[in-house]
């Protein structure tokens, strides 16, 4: 039976319409005739998350593994305020989230009554479309309840996707469930055609004049359909390709560009600077980049953007191309090559990166961080999924190559800490593949309630990195100076992850040294196991630190080596 709510009907029919079936629910007395609404549908698949700044992100695994637009439903209050969070990282990320906000009607707002506080817009920006929707006792009221829903539905992936907030206000009675049916509704349907570049002639002309051309991709999702686009762009244009694990496609392996442009001196650095520089996709893990390109600057930087937002992360924008990736990327794989001048500089611009690429060398360490994610990324399987969080763990894993199939998540759209084993853990209830979560001590402990749900797949895996605090903060220059270090950034602690997780049903298992993490690391990925299982590696901060200067280092003397062969064989 359903609530007899004709706005929560209304929204019910339509979700179905438009066939937004995973829902994930917090519970709540104000929200109870959503909750009854979804829970007694055999046609939604609803999961109950408690912690409302877990649902948040535990929807967000959903959309991540689905590839299809999920919901969250909460009570009135701070509730709502729980979900800014995965809110702010759905609108990043460009994730299409609906937030189902449940509200006292309007005219209890700001009179203290209990639970009560400005919903509309709460989210401001971040928000694509918000809807409030109104309480319907006529059919010109039902119009236009039905309409702003199917707004808010179709904002989800209005050119660009992201979140969108439905703010229903309900009056008492909350509890009756009389209606047996859902009514008929009018759902609004919205196609979208190719998006075809206009100007194409000055595209072209720009694009061909310029010797050294790079093209920097940021987050995009698995399956993305351009990594056979770039590879050839790359083959036949010469341009220098430059992505990291999020960005989920492999040109050339990977240049890891972070260690090329820390082991390369200012003169090389400039002759590596670009001239047109191309950006699509989202976030880039790589601060060094960002200060490389703002450094030594460009000619010409295009953007690709789906929503046409000004987006001048390098301060060096010239052009916003509103278009998708893949037909942006089709038009420029179609133009003929540059003239043979031309061509020749562009040859010796991108073999100047093969040059340094091929410098390289995986890191080769003692037991430490860097040697922990070493072994699970070196061991992984093909067609896993791997989720890390934010900070050390996804640094370091920009160090190593992982297999091609593997399809790499993280909450980059904010860089914040909260989320990420709840995500993690919503991905693995979604999803059928193994899912592996990278992540370290305060990130864990932080959203240690992530696994606090009936949902936990046994095909999830969690790696803890435990330094004893923060230990990415240890390796910033400068802040070891900070007499506040230990006990207010790096906030060291003694803490494991053992007894929470066994509580919750996890197999744990502690790793001490190089022998436990290779005695253990083949039952934790191994797909024979029918429950969850959680690996928690302890190190130490300083030996972390050690190693990663230690890395970094040998890569400075490789490439000086280099420079002086290259001196010997001119002599």
């Amino acid at each position: 039976m359903y609530s007899d709510k004709k706005n929560v009907l209304e929204l019910v029919a339509l979700l179905k319409a438009h066939c937004i079936t995973n829902i994930v629910l917090s519970p709540g007395s104000r929200n109870s005739p959503l909750i009854q609404s979804f829970a007694t549908d055999k046609d939604f698949t609803c999961y109950s998350v408690v912690d409302e700044r877990s649902a948040g992100f535990f929807t967000l695994g959903i959309i991540q593994a689905t590839g299809k637009p999920a919901a969250v439903c909460c009570t009135s209050g701070t509730a709502t305020l729980n979900l800014a969070p995965a809110v702010a990282e759905a609108y990043y990320q460009e994730l299409p989230l609906l937030i189902i906000s449940a509200d006292r009607p309007l005219e209890w707002i700001g009179q203290m009554e209990g639970q009560t506080i400005h919903q509309t817009d709460v989210f401001g920006k971040m928000a694509l479309c918000t809807v409030q929707l109104p309480i319907v006792n006529n059919d010109k009221e039902l119009w236009y309840c039905n309409r702003l829903i199917n707004e808010a539905i179709i904002s989800l992936n209005n050119g660009a996707k992201g979140p969108t907030h439905i703010n229903i206000p309900l009056d008492e009675p909350l509890f009756k469930f009389t209606s047996e049916e859902l009514p008929k509704t009018r759902a609004i349907k919205q196609s979208t055609l190719n998006y075809n570049i206009s100007e194409k002639d000055r595209y072209a002309e720009r694009f061909q004049k310029h010797s050294k051309k790079m093209i920097v991709v940021g987050q995009l999702p698995p399956e993305n359909n351009i990594s056979e686009l770039l590879k050839s762009i790359s083959r036949e244009h010469n341009v220098v390709v430059l992505s990291d694990h999020l960005s989920n496609i492999i040109v050339d392996d990977n240049l890891h560009y972070d260690t090329i442009i820390i082991s390369s001196s200012e003169t090389e650095l400039k002759k590596l600077a670009p001239d047109l520089l191309i950006t699509i996709g989202g976030h880039t893990v790589s601060k060094k980049i960002k200060y490389f390109l703002r450094t030594f600057g460009v000619s010409e930087h295009w953007h690709i953007s789906n929503s046409g937002d000004v987006v001048d992360t390098y301060q060096q924008l010239t052009d916003i191309i509103k278009s998708d990736n893949e037909t942006f990327l089709s038009y420029i794989n179609e133009l003929s090559p540059s003239q043979d001048e031309a061509q020749n500089e562009a040859e010796s611009y991108k073999e100047l990166w093969n040059k340094k690429r091929a410098l390289l060398t995986a890191p080769k360490t003692q037991y430490s961080d860097l040697y922990a994610v070493g072994m699970l990324l070196s061991s992984l399987s093909e067609n896993v999924s791997l989720h890390f969080a934010n900070s050390h763990s996804v640094y370091l894993s920009q160090l190593y190559n992982i297999p091609k199939s593997v399809r790499c998540f993280s909450n980059r759209g904010t860089n914040g800490i909260e989320g990420s084993v709840s995500t993690a853990v919503g991905y693995a209830a979604a999803g059928e593949e193994l899912t592996i979560l990278l992540i370290g001590d305060l990130s864990f402990f932080y959203d240690m309630n992530g696994i606090w749900n009936r949902h936990i797949s046994p095909k999830l895996r969690i790696m803890i990195n435990n330094n004893g605090g923060g230990g990415i903060f240890d390796t910033l220059a400068g802040l070891k100076n900070s007499t506040a270090l230990t006990d207010f950034i790096t906030t060291e602690h003694s803490t494991s992850a053992k007894s929470w997780t066994e509580q919750q049903g996890f197999i744990y298992f502690s790793v001490n040294n190089e022998d436990d993490l290779k005695k253990h690391l083949p039952t934790f990925l191994s797909n024979k196991i029918t429950a969850p299982v959680v690996l928690e590696v302890f190190t130490s901060i300083d030996k972390n630190s050690k190693e990663i200067k230690a890395f970094y280092q040998k890569q400075k003397l490789n490439n000086y080596d280099s420079k002086e062969l290259d001196n010997d064989k001119r002599v």
